[in-house]
C-alpha cells in the first residue's frame, strides 16, 4: 500500500479531465495551494510513470493516458466517498438519534402524529427537533445540520432527494363579522387586492399563497408575522383575513373564533409537503426508518 497514488493527487487529476483549464483552477475547486497541487500531480506521474499532463504556456491539458487514468481515479473518489458516507451513517445509526428540522405549520400540526407512533414502534430511536421557516429547514439540510428537513415549500431545493409525506392547503379565514361581508367564492385577481395577514418570507405558506397570486402582483399584505399563533390572534380582531394551513385553522373552526372564506376552485392553494435530506449523505439506518413511517402515514 506504500505504491498506492495520493487521493489528493487523484482528485486534481479528475478535476482537470471535468473541465478545470490550469492546474490552478484544479486547485482552487480542491480548496489547495496551487504549488502543492503541482507536487501532488508531479508525484503522481512519477509514482505512476505514466505521462499524465501536457503543459504549454496556454495551460495544463491531460494527456491521452490522463483521461484514462482520470477515468479509473474517478471511481476511486467515489469509492471512497461510498465508504465515508457508509461510515457516517453507522455512526449515527449507533448514536441513535435522527435530527430532523421542520417548518413551523409540519412541526406544530403533522409531525406530533407522527412521532408518536414512531416512538412507540421504534423506541431505541431519539429524535431531535428544530422548528424554523423552510428557507431555514433547506439551509440546514443543505449544511447538514440536520437528516431530514421537512418543508412546506412550491418548489423544492434543486438536486435533493424528496419524498412527499403528507398533503394541505391554504385556507382564508377571518373573525366571524368580517365574513359577514364575504359570502360568495372569491377569484385570484380579487383576492390579490385583499390586504391579508401572512406569514414572512421564506416561509412555506407564504411561498404557495404568492405563487397562487403571481400572475395578479402576489398577496397584498396588511400584516406579516413569523407565528401562526400571532397570525390567528390578529385574525381574530377583525384586523384583516389571514392565509395560513388547513391545519393550523382547524381547532380555531371549530371553536368559532374564525370561519372559513369561501374562494373559487381554481385559486392554487393545495400543496405538498416533502422530506429533503442532502444528496451528499446516505441516510442513517434510523432516518431512513423515519422517512418511511411517514411516508407510509401520508395518506
Amino acid at each position: 500500500m506504500q505504491d498506492w497514488p495520493e487521493l489528493q493527487a487523484l482528485g486534481l487529476l479528475v478535476t482537470l479531465s471535468a473541465g478545470a483549464q490550469s492546474i490552478g483552477q484544479a486547485a482552487d475547486a480542491l480548496g489547495l495551494a496551487q504549488p502543492n497541487a503541482s507536487r501532488s500531480l508531479r508525484n503522481l506521474e512519477r509514482d505512476l510513470k505514466v505521462p499524465l499532463l501536457r503543459r504549454s504556456p496556454r495551460g495544463t491539458e491531460l494527456t491521452a493516458e490522463g483521461h484514462t487514468v482520470a477515468q479509473w481515479a474517478s471511481k476511486v473518489i467515489d469509492a471512497y466517498a461510498d465508504l465515508n458516507a457508509g461510515t457516517r451513517a453507522i455512526q449515527d445509526a449507533r448514536a441513535g438519534t435522527v435530527r430532523v428540522s421542520a417548518s413551523l405549520t409540519v412541526a406544530e400540526y403533522l409531525l406530533p402524529r407522527y412521532l408518536t407512533t414512531f416512538t412507540s414502534a421504534h423506541p431505541d430511536i431519539d429524535v431531535g427537533l428544530a422548528v424554523e421557516n423552510s428557507a431555514a429547514v433547506v439551509a440546514a439540510v443543505r449544511e447538514q445540520r440536520c437528516d431530514l428537513g421537512l418543508i412546506e415549500s412550491v418548489s423544492l431545493p434543486q438536486g435533493f432527494p424528496a419524498e412527499v409525506v403528507g398533503h394541505d392547503r391554504l385556507m382564508i379565514a377571518a373573525a366571524p363579522d368580517f365574513a359577514d361581508a364575504w359570502a360568495a367564492p372569491i377569484a385570484a385577481q380579487e383576492l390579490a387586492d385583499v390586504p391579508l395577514l401572512v406569514r414572512e418570507i421564506g416561509s412555506g405558506t407564504r411561498e404557495v399563497l404568492d405563487a397562487a397570486l403571481a400572475e395578479f402582483g402576489g398577496a397584498r399584505v396588511a400584516g406579516e408575522y413569523g407565528s401562526n399563533s400571532a397570525l390567528k390572534i390578529a385574525a381574530a380582531t377583525a384586523l384583516a383575513p389571514v392565509v395560513l394551513s388547513e391545519l393550523a385553522l382547524r381547532d380555531d373552526f371549530r371553536a368559532s373564533r374564525l370561519v372559513p372564506l369561501p374562494v373559487e376552485a381554481d385559486v392554487a392553494l393545495e400543496r405538498e409537503l416533502h422530506a429533503v435530506w442532502s444528496p451528499t449523505r446516505r441516510l442513517s439506518a434510523g432516518a431512513r426508518s423515519l422517512l418511511e413511517h411517514m411516508v407510509s402515514m401520508r395518506g
